[in-house]
C-alpha cells in the first residue's frame, strides 16, 4: 500500500532522463562514425551509416526497433476532441493514433498514418496487387458459379419484313 501512495505523490517521469535502448545508441553511434568519417575526408554512405532518405532529405534512424512491445502500444491512446495536434497524447508519446483512440479512431487526424492508395501517381494500380488478383482469378475453381445468359436468336424479325 505504501508505494501505491509514493507513486501517486511522485512527478511523470520525465522521458528526456531516460537512456536509450541498444537499438537506438546502436543507431547514434553508426551516425556519430559518419560523422567523423566524413571530418577525416573518408566518402562513405550515409544511408548505411544510420540515415535515411526522405523526401530528398537525410533524416537520422533514432531505432529500427518499435517505441515499445505491441501489446503495450495498444495500451497507449488518447481523447482528442479535435485534430489530434500538439496536445494529443499519442503524438507525445511519439506514436501514431491507433484505433483505440476515442474520438478519431487512428482514422481522421493530423496524427494518423497516412492513406497508402493501391492506386500509383500515374493513375494505374500497382502491379503487385493487380498480379495478386489475376493469381486468385486463375485459381478460382467454381468456373459455373455464374452462368451467362445468352438470348436465343429470333428469326421471327426476318420474316416480318
Amino acid at each position: 500500500m505504501h508505494y501505491v501512495k509514493s507513486t501517486k505523490l511522485n512527478k511523470p517521469v520525465q522521458l528526456s532522463n531516460i537512456p536509450p535502448t541498444s537499438a537506438a545508441a546502436h543507431q547514434h553511434f553508426e551516425r556519430v562514425y559518419y560523422q567523423v568519417q566524413t571530418w577525416l575526408g573518408h566518402d562513405l554512405e550515409p544511408q548505411v551509416w544510420g540515415w535515411a532518405m526522405r523526401n530528398d532529405f537525410l533524416e537520422p534512424i533514432m531505432t529500427i526497433l518499435p517505441p515499445a512491445p505491441e501489446n503495450l502500444l495498444n495500451t497507449i491512446f488518447c481523447n482528442c476532441k479535435s485534430g489530434c495536434g500538439s496536445r494529443c497524447g499519442c503524438r507525445k508519446a511519439g506514436l501514431q493514433c491507433s484505433l483505440a483512440c476515442g474520438q478519431c479512431n487512428g482514422q481522421a487526424c493530423l496524427n494518423a498514418l497516412p492513406y497508402q492508395s493501391d492506386i500509383n501517381e500515374d493513375g494505374t494500380f500497382d502491379p503487385e496487387i493487380m498480379e495478386e488478383l489475376e493469381t486468385n482469378v486463375v485459381e478460382d475453381d467454381n468456373e459455373d458459379q455464374f452462368d451467362i445468359y445468352q438470348q436465343p436468336e429470333n428469326d421471327d424479325e426476318e420474316e416480318d419484313d
